[in-house]
């Protein structure tokens, strides 16, 4: 059975940042697991767009400390534009519809290395909250 077992929350940029310090929310960040872990942006801010034609992301083992970096780079490359290397993966990604860091890596730009370097400076100042996922009982109230 597959399914959502947590979401990274992305927000509170631009120098307003709300009581809790990720508001406005620009986007989330799914996690699901079923026979492999993977990544997928959901936008509130609709200006946002992912690297190419990128959809999911699949890291290399599941809860690898750098799939969160990746999806980011991934899935909101404008954060990340002062890159020197951005410009060069996305032209080698710009048909990419995933990237598989697991069962794919020879798909992976040898380049992305180098990105995730440049990317650490601008990820450190992104606004992120992890929230896990559980599913909620319903239960009926008794009637006195």
């Amino acid at each position: 059975m597959a399914g959502f077992s947590k979401l990274y929350v992305i927000g509170g940029l631009g120098g307003f940042q709300g009581a809790d310090g990720v508001n406005p929310i620009l986007m989330q960040i799914w996690v699901g697991d079923g026979g492999r872990q993977w990544l997928e942006p959901h936008y509130f801010d609709r200006s946002i767009k992912q690297l190419g034609s990128i959809k999911t992301i699949i890291p290399e083992r599941p809860d690898d400390p750098r799939s969160l970096l990746d999806a980011c780079i991934a899935f909101f490359p404008k954060h990340f534009e002062q890159c020197p290397s951005l410009a060069e993966v996305a032209l080698l990604l710009e048909d990419a519809t995933h990237l598989d860091f697991d069962l794919d890596k020879p798909s992976i730009p040898v380049i992305w290395r180098k990105l995730r370097e440049e990317a650490r400076p601008y990820f450190n100042l992104l606004h992120i909250f992890e929230a896990g996922l559980r599913p909620v009982v319903i239960q009926e109230e008794s009637s006195k």
